[in-house]
């Protein structure tokens, strides 16, 4: 079965952002002329998706606002003679229907969110793509994790390999590598000690994941912070008969939820737009640093 639908949990509070993302959410921010939100919906049209999930939290007007077509604009862009904008304020959800579920009661984990879509995706394999980080490469990194689930069948988890040091940092994945960059999962732990895990491969931010998740997210009692911990859903379904997969993608990966993220984000994405290449490494090379 073909992937055709996507969750996107943003109810988080973007502590790492304040005092900004006091007023407006995490994904509304901007990188250049686009928020967050604008380039994940993107890459899950560009990867088949049809329907997409946005479990919101606080703020969640802007996010609606934002997905919601504006003929008062588009009139006065066309009274301005403006019209070459008018593309760039319609059909902002790239032709997927979008859903929005509020996480009633706070953010309580990545688990519960993923759970509230549970009803709009029903019985068939689904994409998760996290809020706060985007992808740049050849093939959108989504669909590098969508190709992976069709060859196998089973869930497949976005990794990637980071620093032995870095290792306690992150959700950790360790399997047997069946070919290259791909694995079979054996274990997930979150943030391990370097000496308790055999591998340095960082859980990332695009997954496919079969439907019995849901099942295993309501069995899955809260942890730290009195949060539903994804990853522990995600071992109680590493043996079953469909297994868990994970892939170390092409894409590079920024995390525009961290402040030097955001930045070097925005810094590739200028050096990628060929009006502002030129001039922008021009500007760097006039720095005195």
């Amino acid at each position: 079965m073909s992937v055709r639908k996507a969750v996107i949990p943003i109810a988080g509070f973007a502590t790492r952002f304040l005092p900004a993302c006091k007023a407006i959410p995490k994904c509304m921010l901007t990188i250049l002329d686009k928020p967050i939100i604008q380039y994940i919906v993107d890459e899950a049209a560009e990867s088949g998706i049809e329907e997409i999930v946005m479990v919101i939290g606080r703020k969640k007007d802007v996010i609606q606002d934002y997905f919601t077509e504006d003929n008062e604009l588009k009139d006065f862009l066309i009274e301005k003679g403006k019209d070459k904008f008018i593309e760039h304020v319609t059909n902002l959800s790239r032709g997927t229907k979008i859903h929005f579920i509020e996480q009633v009661g706070g953010a309580k984990g990545l688990g519960h969110a993923i759970y509230q879509a549970k009803d709009i995706i029903g019985n068939e394999p689904f994409a998760i793509l996290y809020g706060d980080v985007v992808f740049h490469g050849e093939k959108p990194c989504l669909k590098e994790i969508i190709e992976k689930h069709e060859q196998c069948g089973g869930s497949v988890i976005g990794v990637e390999k980071v620093d032995w040091k870095d290792v306690p940092k992150y959700g950790n994945v360790s399997g047997v590598q069946i070919a290259d960059g791909f694995y079979k999962v054996e274990k997930l732990q979150e943030k391990p000690k370097i000496e308790n895990t055999k591998s340095n491969l960082a859980i990332s931010d695009r997954h496919v994941l079969m439907p019995d998740i849901f099942k295993y997210l309501e069995e899955t009692k809260p942890g730290q912070g009195g949060e539903i911990q994804v990853t522990d859903a995600y071992n109680a379904m590493v043996n079953t008969k469909e297994g868990v997969y994970a892939y170390d993608y092409k894409s590079k990966r920024f995390d525009s939820g961290d402040k030097l993220g955001f930045v070097m984000a925005a810094v590739d994405e200028t050096l990628n737009r060929p009006e502002l290449r030129e001039p922008f490494i021009q500007f760097l090379k006039s720095l005195d640093i």
